[in-house]
């Protein structure tokens, strides 16, 4: 029994660190962020100007690009053709 327990905390440990070393993925014209703004620009509002100072986790739109209202990252100039 004794043995069953160690070899799963094993395999529990190893699935954890794999988890942890694992490249986040992201979309298309994003970037993963440990410590992203919590007012990411968008194509409605570029310029967010009062915004909480809070890191957030994830992904966001590379520089240059915004998200639209798709939640798709776009260059600024698609962001306003019809």
């Amino acid at each position: 029994m004794a043995r069953i327990c160690f070899v799963l905390l094993v395999i529990a440990a190893a699935v954890l660190f794999v988890d942890c070393k694992s490249p986040r993925r992201c979309s298309r014209n994003e970037q993963w962020t440990d410590c992203g703004t919590a007012c990411p620009p968008t194509c409605e509002d570029p310029n967010p100007s009062i915004c909480t100072e809070q890191c957030v986790i994830g992904c966001q739109c590379k520089p240059g690009y915004l998200r639209n209202a798709n939640r798709r990252c776009v260059k600024e100039s698609e962001c306003f053709k019809s």
